[in-house]
């Protein structure tokens, strides 16, 4: 089959000159194929054989000052007041009574009882008995610091509960 289509189209001038066109253009895709296939295996070649040279950069006093604070760094940073949800629960013998919230935030303030004893006005900062410090005064409760961690002191917040169904107006 492939005989009798290839003596149809070389038999005529048309033919041959089609038959001319596509060979050209085969070789063109083969040749073109073949030097681009060496050229990356060259430029690959060239990349395995490079030599890498490494410089190490001199001690200086500020780099061995940033390398001596890295202990003292927080890796993933500090807590902020709005990761207060994600803080555990205080276990010290304290009673959040209320919370006065104002703008700018470090200016309100929280009623802290300690150990059953009457409550006491705090703000922001403020140091209660055994070192323990307030990081910040959310609607929710208090952020303190305790021994280099943030625990939160939540408000207690009582259930609303109806005695009998509400009466109609009219």
């Amino acid at each position: 089959m492939f005989e009798e289509f290839s003596t149809q189209m070389f038999a005529t001038q048309r033919g041959r000159q089609v038959g001319l066109a596509l060979s050209i253009l085969l070789s063109v895709i083969l040749l073109t194929m073949l030097f681009t296939t060496f050229s990356t295996w060259y430029s690959d070649f060239l990349l395995t054989q490079r030599k890498v040279v490494t410089t190490a950069a001199p001690v200086t006093d500020e780099v061995s000052l940033a390398i001596s604070q890295i202990p003292t760094l927080h890796l993933f940073g500090m807590s902020s007041e709005a990761d207060a949800a994600f803080l555990p629960i205080t276990s010290l013998q304290l009673h959040l009574t209320g919370i006065i919230k104002v703008y700018p935030d470090n200016l309100s303030k929280a009623i802290i009882s300690e150990a059953g004893q009457p409550g006491k006005v705090y703000a922001v900062g403020d140091v209660l008995t055994a070192g323990i410090k307030i990081s910040a005064v959310n609607d929710n409760g208090v952020v303190l610091e305790h021994g280099g961690r943030l625990e939160k002191l939540p408000l207690a917040r009582s259930v609303l509960s109806f005695q009998d169904a509400p009466k109609s107006l009219l």
